[in-house]
C-alpha cells in the first residue's frame, strides 16, 4: 500500500505563491512612486504637473519647475510649435488661452540666435506670482508673467500673458501652420 502525503506538491505550490508574491511586491515598490505621481497629477488637473524640456538657456534665480517651464517655452517659440506652447500656459478649462497668434511667436528668430538668459523675479507679496525677464543672444528682450495655475501644486507654473483669450476684444491673426 502506497501512501501519498502530497508534501512535494504542497511545497512547490507554496514556493510558486511566494515567488509570485515577491515579484508583485517588488514591482509595486518599483512602479509605486511614479504611479502615485501620475495619480496625483490626474486628480489635481491638467495644470498640476511641471513641463520639462531641453533647451539651452541660462536661468537665474528660478527653481527647477520654473526652469523647465522656461525651457519648454523657448523651445516652443524656436520651433514655432502651437502644441508645445499650449503646454506652458493654463488649460482652457483653467482660464487659459483658446489659441495663439503670430504675436506669440515674435521672438522665434531671437531664440534661435544663441543662448538666452532668463531671470525669474519673484513677487514679494505673492509667492505664486513671478516675472520672467528674457534677454536673447541678439539683445532682444521680453518680459512675461508666470503664476501657479493650481494652488495645491507647487509644480504648476504657467505663463499667463500668452495666447488669445475668449475675453480678447479683437484677437490677432491665428498662428497655426
Amino acid at each position: 500500500m502506497i501512501v501519498d502525503t502530497g508534501a512535494p506538491r504542497r511545497t512547490r505550490r507554496w514556493l510558486v505563491k511566494a515567488v509570485v508574491t515577491a515579484l508583485v511586491v517588488l514591482l509595486a515598490l518599483w512602479l509605486g512612486p511614479a504611479t502615485w505621481r501620475k495619480v496625483q497629477d490626474v486628480s489635481e488637473g491638467p495644470d498640476a504637473a511641471a513641463p520639462s524640456c531641453s533647451w539651452p538657456v541660462d536661468i537665474q534665480k528660478g527653481n527647477s519647475d520654473q526652469a523647465g517651464l522656461i525651457r519648454c517655452y523657448l523651445r516652443a517659440v524656436a520651433q514655432h510649435s502651437v502644441s508645445e506652447l499650449r503646454a506652458v500656459v493654463p488649460s482652457p478649462d483653467n482660464s487659459g488661452p483658446i489659441g495663439f497668434s503670430t504675436a506669440d511667436f515674435t521672438h522665434t528668430h531671437d531664440v534661435n540666435s544663441g543662448t538666452t538668459t532668463a531671470t525669474v523675479v519673484g513677487n514679494e507679496s505673492d509667492s505664486a506670482d513671478a516675472t520672467v525677464v528674457i534677454r536673447y543672444a541678439d539683445r532682444a528682450r521680453d518680459q512675461l508673467e508666470i503664476h501657479l495655475a493650481n494652488p495645491s501644486s507647487a509644480h504648476s507654473w504657467r505663463f499667463w500673458n500668452l495666447g488669445t483669450h475668449p475675453s480678447d476684444a479683437n484677437p490677432p491673426p491665428d498662428a497655426r501652420r
